[in-house]
């Protein structure tokens, strides 16, 4: 398993333990980082982690971290970006 192989900490339940961004803290190495969601983070910061929302929040939480690190270039998630980008998806048009 992952955490055995680089020792990386448990939460209370002996699952992953990721902060409240979902990154995967024994994991980062100067630049890098890892997130994780779902079931192998259960007792986590986010109680629903195995749900459907669980999972949309915990991505919006790991690529609002990522864009606040230096050297990126993403741009924030909202609902008219969204908007814009479906239509550029459902017309065909690259994004």
């Amino acid at each position: 398993m992952l955490y055995t192989r680089y020792n990386l900490a448990l939460n209370p339940l002996d699952r992953l333990h990721v902060e409240n961004d979902f990154e995967v803290p024994g994991m980062r190495n100067d630049y890098d980082r890892m997130y994780a969601a779902g079931a192998p983070t259960l007792g986590g910061p986010n109680a629903g982690v195995d749900t459907f929302l669980g999972l949309q929040y915990a991505a919006l939480r790991s690529v609002e971290a990522l864009r606040h690190l230096p050297g990126t270039s993403l741009k924030p998630i909202n609902g008219f970006r969204s908007i814009r980008q479906w239509i550029k998806w459902a017309r065909g048009v690259q994004p």
